[in-house]
C-alpha cells in the first residue's frame, strides 16, 4: 500500500484508518530506501482531513529515515483542525494540540506525541 492507497483506504473505511496507518508505518520502516521512495512517490493531491493525516505521516517518516520528501507533501493539509484520536473534552484537545509532532501540527492534524511509535 503506497501513500495514495493509504489515503483512499482511510477515506473508504474511517473506522479502520488507524489500522491502515499502522500497517503503512510498519511497511515503510521495514523497507529499503528505494522502496520507501516508491511508497511515498504519489499521494493525495487535495486538502482534507485524511489527506492531511497521510501527508503528516509521510512527512514524519521521511524526516525519520532521511528519505527525500515528495513535493505533494508540502501542499496537502487539513482545512480544519482534525483530531485523529477521539478528543471529546476541551482538555484533551488542548493536550493533543500541544503535544502533536510538528509535521502533524503544521498540517492542522492533532495526534498524541507517540502516534507513530510502535512496540
Amino acid at each position: 500500500m503506497n501513500a495514495a492507497d493509504l489515503c483512499h483506504a482511510c477515506l473508504e473505511s474511517q473506522e479502520l484508518a488507524d489500522l491502515f496507518v499502522r500497517d503503512f508505518v510498519d511497511t515503510f520502516r521495514r523497507s529499503n530506501a528505494t522502496t520507501r521512495s516508491a511508497l511515498v512517490a504519489s499521494g493525495p493531491l487535495q486538502n482534507g482531513r485524511w489527506e492531511g493525516l497521510v501527508s503528516a505521516v509521510v512527512s514524519a517518516l521521511c524526516r525519520e529515515t532521511a528519505t527525500p520528501v515528495p513535493g505533494w507533501v508540502f501542499h496537502v493539509k487539513s482545512p480544519e483542525p482534525f483530531f485523529a484520536f477521539p478528543a471529546q473534552s476541551y482538555a484533551m484537545r488542548v493536550r493533543l494540540m500541544l503535544e502533536s509532532p510538528v509535521p502533524f501540527r503544521m498540517r492542522n492534524v492533532f495526534v498524541p506525541s507517540t502516534y507513530l511509535s510502535r512496540a
